[in-house]
């Protein structure tokens, strides 16, 4: 387990200022954030997980 270093927006905020900041946001470390960013940059599905481990 790698401790989160990093913020990942929910819901893309593609330039807008209020969901930048308002969020949704999940914690992540960074080779994930990376992954996670290129999968949905590609139009892949990523699979979430919730705080039991199970997917969601």
């Amino acid at each position: 387990m790698t401790p989160a270093s990093e913020v990942h927006h929910v819901v893309p905020h593609k330039g807008d200022e209020a969901i930048f900041w308002s969020g949704p946001f999940v914690s992540t470390c960074k080779p994930c954030h990376a992954r996670r960013g290129q999968l949905e940059d590609h139009g892949q599905t990523v699979v979430r997980f919730g705080a039991d481990g199970w997917p969601v």
